[in-house]
């Protein structure tokens, strides 16, 4: 129970973060709109953390470092609202605190703990049924949710990963108005993500 409390605490702090975050920014982005414009770009550029992965980033993503303080990776266009995020998580740490708890450890309780947590801070939230799948060669479940937040509609598409050491959490978001235009996108995110160290061969993504 202490530790479902602590994950609901951090997301609340996650997104109440990100969205004063973007708002801020985006008066500065309405201003510097013919530079933005001039920096963005259809390539794909392979980002990677060292020790830990690599993903794929539409070019018109820039570096930010104001969206969550413990995410090794941020990267933004806030002129075009499109957000992401990665974390990692200790599998051992998480696991250990899931048995002290007495609750099964796993893949399965740290996508449940994370995914009711976002259901408590979300008005009116739709979610989509979280699905079963790999990126990779690893364990996932992904899903997407739309909803109100301190006042703005966004959509996020989220996936919760199984790496050998580490949990991770790849969260995109944008303004539901633009989710049809990012959706892909952000599904094309999710399926470049890779541990590093793990095999080139096989499917990017099962959906």
């Amino acid at each position: 129970m202490l530790f479902a409390e602590f994950f609901l605490k951090f997301f609340k702090a996650f997104i109440y973060l990100a969205i004063k975050t973007a708002l801020m920014k985006k008066i500065i982005a309405l201003l510097c709109f013919t530079a933005l414009l001039s920096c963005d770009s259809d390539k794909i550029e392979t980002i990677t953390i060292p020790g830990k992965y690599t993903v794929e980033l539409p070019g018109f993503l820039s570096k930010a470092t104001g969206l969550h303080d413990e995410a090794a990776l941020q990267y933004q266009n806030v002129f075009k609202e499109f957000y992401i995020i990665i974390l990692d998580e200790p599998k051992q740490q998480f696991n250990e605190m899931m048995l002290l708890s007495e609750t099964s450890p796993g893949l399965e309780s740290y996508a449940s703990i994370l995914k009711d947590g976002l259901a408590e801070v979300i008005k009116d939230e739709k979610f989509d049924d979280i699905k079963d799948t790999q990126v990779n060669g690893m364990k996932a479940k992904t899903f997407s949710v739309a909803g109100e937040i301190e006042g703005i509609d966004a959509f996020y598409k989220i996936a919760y990963v199984e790496g050998k050491e580490n949990y991770y959490q790849i969260v995109t978001w944008t303004l539901v108005d633009k989710k049809d235009k990012y959706a892909p996108q952000m599904d094309q995110i999710i399926g470049s993500f890779r541990e590093l160290g793990t095999s080139r061969g096989g499917d990017r993504s099962k959906k």
